[in-house]
């Protein structure tokens, strides 16, 4: 013979209220701490947006070389 089934509506008492208080203060201690770590990482906002970028004296500007165009097509003729 098989062992009885458990039922699926068995009986669950409720949890204990020292459990609920501790689930809940852990998530809201998450929450407090994301806010704060969003809050103080985010970027300045007195710049114009974009890092000022120069580069320094010691380092060579590149030349630049002129860009090739090929040849213009011959013009094509309709009979």
């Amino acid at each position: 013979m098989s062992p009885p089934r458990r039922r699926r509506d068995a009986y669950r008492p409720p949890r204990s209220r020292s459990e609920v208080v501790t689930a809940v203060a852990a998530v809201v201690g998450v929450l407090v701490v994301t806010a704060a770590l969003i809050w103080f990482l985010q970027p300045d906002k007195s710049g114009s947006g974009q890092p000022s970028i120069s580069t320094p004296p010691s380092v060579p500007s590149s030349p630049t070389l002129p860009v090739e165009t090929p040849p213009p097509a011959p013009p094509a003729s309709t009979p």
